[in-house]
């Protein structure tokens, strides 16, 4: 079985950083480079089983992603890693406060990467810090 992935950033390279670093475990990645098409993707395909946004995205923020995936309850559930290159305190505490199960600093190592991913599909309902 893979795990359905679904990765929100503008940054071809991070994404293709996230593709490379989960292509060599059990995992289908599906990359966005807006939170616009992200939610498109949640609403109409296969359920995903993990969401990994960037902070800052053009149009609707990582953040505002993370309230709208949230308030529905089909998708409430899905554990989500929040991503930054500019973090600090206050973004990390922003992340988690709107829903996000881990935030994670840019850049990250493949190892840290793959632990969060890790941890939250075994439970969901982790809350983790880098």
């Amino acid at each position: 079985m893979a795990w359905r992935v679904l990765v929100a950033d503008d940054d071809p390279e991070i994404c293709s950083l996230i593709r490379t670093i989960l292509s060599k475990g059990p995992y289908e990645v599906t990359l966005c480079n807006d939170a616009e098409s992200a939610l498109v993707h949640i609403q109409q395909d296969k359920p995903f089983n993990i969401l990994i946004s960037d902070f800052m995205l053009p149009g609707i923020s990582g953040i505002e992603l993370i309230a709208q995936v949230r308030q529905n309850h089909a998708t409430s559930r899905i554990p989500i890693v929040m991503i930054s290159g500019h973090s600090n305190y206050a973004m990390d505490a922003r992340a988690k406060a709107a829903g996000a199960n881990a935030f994670l600093n840019k850049p990250f190592s493949l190892k840290q990467l793959r632990a969060i991913v890790h941890t939250l599909l075994s439970d969901p309902f982790a809350s983790v810090s880098a």
